[in-house]
């Protein structure tokens, strides 16, 4: 082979390497980026932060007013075990359910 062929494969080698690592889920044990679970959460009343496998960051958004509570760090949901909080907004007094699931597949 040439070099310039050689080195066109290892090139298009390394390129290929950060697509097929992405295909693996994000949270897996040795996962870095702890962002990309949270596009793997469905939240009702809340925005999600960040994720990961233990730990869950969500901000409590009233669906009245639109206020937006301090971050709330909780254990990360699971499929069989969403998580749930009845929220009562200090800004307008709106009592609101929150959830935060894995959507069903």
């Amino acid at each position: 082979m040439t070099s310039r062929r050689v080195f066109t494969g290892s090139m298009l080698a390394i390129a290929a390497i950060p697509l097929l690592s992405s295909a693996q889920t994000c949270c897996s044990a040795g996962a870095k980026d702890t962002k990309c679970c949270a596009s793997k959460l469905k939240a009702t009343g809340a925005v999600v932060l960040e994720s990961n496998e233990m730990k869950t960051k969500i901000k409590v958004k009233c669906t009245k007013c639109g206020f937006l509570s301090a971050e709330i760090e909780i254990d990360t949901p699971t499929a069989e075990k969403p998580y749930t909080l009845d929220w009562t907004c200090p800004k307008c007094g709106n009592k609101q359910k929150v959830t935060v699931e894995v959507p069903a597949a």
